[in-house]
């Protein structure tokens, strides 16, 4: 079927409400497909990604507010599992938003863009595993400061309650000076005293005797 002139829309004309309407609508699937681009409008060039999991990844970026270098975490929250978002993520958010620690990951913003959670935080320069496999063994020295640093996170975490979960080489990271900066508090949550946590949860690799046995 031909189409006349006079009932074809005007492609040539700018302004056409036809032509609008499309592009509108192109560019509303684009910006909630971009990550770049709405991260562009808090003021953040991403960078490259440092790390992807099945739900989340994490990228490095350009703070213009901050006016350096930062690590965003992006959450997918259509791709993660239910019991994830009503329980861990909540309790994770709500941690964040209580604790600071020269010795715990700073977070510096956290906001949401379509199904996506991003968490803006302190760029770390790289975690503790990758850091004993690139040196080899620490001597005592750094290793009675690295951990008087985590023993000193870990202490002012259990004085507000809070139980990390999920202690591993992975999750003490180090920045330029090599200093511990604890993170991923993904499993953490407060416990009251004399309370006891039922779930198992954390890396099987680290996990204790007791919990891989299931004694109480």
């Amino acid at each position: 079927m031909t189409t006349t002139s006079s009932s074809r829309p005007n492609t040539s004309d700018t302004n056409s409400p036809v032509l609008s309407l499309i592009s509108n609508h192109y560019n509303s699937m684009f910006l909630n497909t971009n990550d770049e681009i709405e991260l562009a409008r808090y003021g953040l060039r991403v960078g490259s990604t440092l790390g992807t999991g099945t739900y989340a990844k994490v990228k490095s970026a350009y703070s213009e507010q901050l006016s350096h270098k930062v690590a965003i975490k992006i959450i997918n929250r259509r791709k993660a599992p239910t019991d994830f978002q009503r329980h861990f993520l909540p309790r994770e958010l709500s941690i964040l938003q209580q604790i600071n620690h020269s010795h715990i990951i700073q977070v510096y913003d956290i906001f949401s863009y379509g199904s996506k959670l991003c968490i803006v935080m302190e760029l770390a320069k790289t975690d503790l595993l990758d850091y004993i496999k690139l040196i080899g063994r620490l001597n005592e020295d750094k290793a009675r400061k690295m951990f008087t640093q985590l023993i000193s996170a870990i202490d002012y975490l259990h004085q507000m309650n809070i139980v990390h979960r999920d202690l591993k080489c992975e999750n003490v990271l180090l920045d330029k000076n090599f200093d511990v900066k604890l993170s991923d508090f993904g499993f953490a949550r407060v416990i009251q005293t004399n309370e006891l946590s039922h779930t198992y949860c954390g890396s099987a690799a680290y996990a204790s005797c007791e919990i891989l046995q299931g004694i109480q």
